[in-house]
């Protein structure tokens, strides 16, 4: 879940990148196209550039836009550190701001004439020119020099990121995250913080998340950004119910009923399905928050299948108790017609004696059939209850997990809103 957002916004830096280099001359292209790393520069900048736009530190964030401009030249950077530094204008009026803002609208424009927020970027210049042009009439001591670009001249000027000392800039999607430099106290990111070159101690922590440790290398009047994703708390599920039932987390086994641990569940929503041949399927669908317990009692029914089952099953035990006296009643019968057969060839018999002769001979043909009937429906019986319990398995049992992924909690939420913030899909800016 945390991965697809970080995926997205790799995604996002490489499209802005394949836009830039469009419209470069096809064989500049080739040197032109950023590596893996600078991608990934890039997208530490970005991240931290927009949570610090977030928290209102318009100039850090315009710089940061213009640092991942640097490793990956995009037109949708330039719109958004032209956003920044109009918003450091409007919040603390200074000339430069106001240039570079103007010039970078204009430089975004001219990258990209068909750009998506065009009107965005025309509507700002339309209500800044107006005041860079009294500005500059009130002469070079209050407009800060004289022209509509950044000190240096041209858009290049407004487009590089300017010096402002060895800084580190740190920043995490988690919600109320807290950062400390070098044993520090904890301060809310983002954070900026002027430190001497070289490796520094960095801590991150949020509620509802791992403490994340990390040594962050600082360079010489450059600023280094780190966004740092804390990984999130799961909630803990733990079972109880039928013995030995098996259960399923989004169409996964996660193990059997009771649960001997807790089963750890990213926040968001989750199918949960606890299923043993012969007995209904327990389906509960849970929306967990971060660091919840969670306890389901899965007591299952008998399906009507199994219990269709072993009442077959009773009626063939009981027609094989049945074969077995029908079959004992009919081998005394033929013992006794036996003996007197014998007394009749060794001798005769009384009137009475072939009296018992012919009911033991009777007796014997009756209960032989009794017992063959007996035993074929014992027989048929045992064929379809097995039958029934073959074939009795629960429905939807490890069926595929949601299509979707589940939703995110709100500290996770938060990265994926950045991912969105220089396209402006959102219209943050």
């Amino acid at each position: 879940m945390r991965a697809s957002a970080r995926r997205f916004r790799s995604l996002a830096l490489l499209l802005w990148a394949s836009l830039g280099l469009a419209a470069a001359p096809a064989a500049a292209q080739a040197d032109a196209r950023p590596t893996p790393e600078q991608v990934t520069q890039a997208e530490n900048y970005f991240n931290a550039g927009a949570q610090a736009y977030d928290a209102g530190q318009y100039q850090v964030a315009a710089e940061a836009f213009l640092e991942a401009h640097e490793r990956v030249p995009s037109p949708s950077l330039l719109f958004s550190a032209a956003q920044a530094f109009r918003r450091q204008y409007l919040t603390e009026p200074s000339p430069d701001a106001l240039r570079r803002a103007i010039a970078l609208y204009r430089e975004y424009l001219r990258q990209d004439p068909k750009a998506a927020r065009r009107e965005d970027a025309v509507t700002a210049l339309a209500s800044l020119v107006p005041l860079e042009a009294r500005l500059a009439g009130e002469g070079p001591g209050a407009a800060g020099g004289e022209g509509s670009t950044a000190p240096g001249g041209g858009a290049a000027a407004a487009a590089t990121p300017a010096a402002g000392g060895t800084r580190l800039l740190l920043s995490s999607p988690a919600e109320g995250a807290r950062v400390s430099v070098d044993g520090q106290p904890f301060v809310a990111a983002p954070l900026v913080a002027p430190v001497a070159p070289g490796p520094h101690r960095v801590r991150v922590q949020a509620t509802g998340h791992y403490d994340e440790a990390l040594t962050v290398v600082a360079v010489a009047g450059e600023l280094m950004p780190r966004h740092v994703v804390l990984r999130v708390k799961p909630a803990q599920l733990r079972l109880t119910g039928t013995g030995g039932a098996h259960i399923a987390v989004d169409g996964q086994v996660r193990g059997t009923v009771p649960t001997t641990g807790a089963i750890a569940l990213e926040p968001g929503v989750h199918v949960v399905e606890v299923s043993l041949p012969g007995y209904e399927l327990f389906r509960r669908e849970l929306r967990v928050k971060r660091e919840q317990a969670v306890g389901l009692d899965a007591d299952l029914r008998m399906t009507s299948r199994r219990v269709a089952a072993w009442t077959v099953l009773g009626v063939g035990a009981a027609g094989a108790v049945a074969t077995g006296v029908l079959g004992g009643l009919a081998l005394a019968s033929e013992s006794e017609a036996v003996e007197l057969r014998d007394r009749k060839d060794a001798g005769s018999l009384t009137p009475s004696e072939r009296d018992r002769y012919n009911a033991a001979v009777d007796a014997r043909g009756r209960l032989g059939a009794a017992a063959a009937v007996a035993g074929g429906v014992s027989l048929l019986a045992a064929a379809v209850g097995f039958g029934l319990f073959a074939f009795d398995e629960p429905k939807g049992a490890g069926a595929a997990a949601p299509a979707g992924p589940p939703p995110r909690d709100p500290g996770v939420e938060a990265g994926f809103t950045v991912g969105w913030l220089s396209a402006g899909v959102r219209g943050r800016f």
